[in-house]
């Protein structure tokens, strides 16, 4: 019971945020997002952020394993391009995520990816539980079947 209030409470939060995420295909909550760099004003820089969320009822201790590929280009004296990949410890990054609804509109929202973190942390914690952010993306997934 209390897991899925767990459960229930970062999603909630993050749709509030307006992050996109999918439910129990690979863990509770699985986050695969572009978002573009917010403070980067000459070309683009934009981050893949992958994360999973898993709400360990035997352990009472929420997962999150989370990864960002970061590439981008822009000017300085000709072209710059530049590609790099960090997992594990929580990432304080301001990034915009844009999206397209159904009629093209666009809406954009502004994120600090540390934020991410920083919900199920507190949702784990309000409900007596531990959290855990880990490296490895099996401990933040649910179990393969053999």
């Amino acid at each position: 019971m209390i897991r899925q209030q767990i459960v229930e409470q970062i999603v909630q939060a993050y749709q509030k945020l307006g992050v996109p995420i999918t439910r129990e295909q690979n863990a509770d909550v699985e986050i695969h997002a572009e978002f573009l760099n917010a403070g980067w004003s000459i070309g683009r820089k934009k981050f893949v952020y992958d994360a999973f969320i898993l709400a360990n009822e035997e352990e009472q201790t929420v997962y999150l394993w989370q990864k960002t590929t970061e590439s981008g280009g822009g000017l300085s004296f000709g072209s710059e391009s530049e590609s790099s990949v960090q997992t594990g410890a929580t990432l304080f990054r301001k990034v915009r995520l844009v999206q397209y609804g159904p009629e093209g509109k666009t809406a954009e929202l502004n994120v600090n990816l540390g934020e991410l973190a920083s919900i199920a942390e507190t949702a784990a914690k309000q409900n007596g539980w531990k959290f855990r952010s880990v490296l490895r993306q099996e401990k933040a997934r649910y179990p393969k079947n053999p």
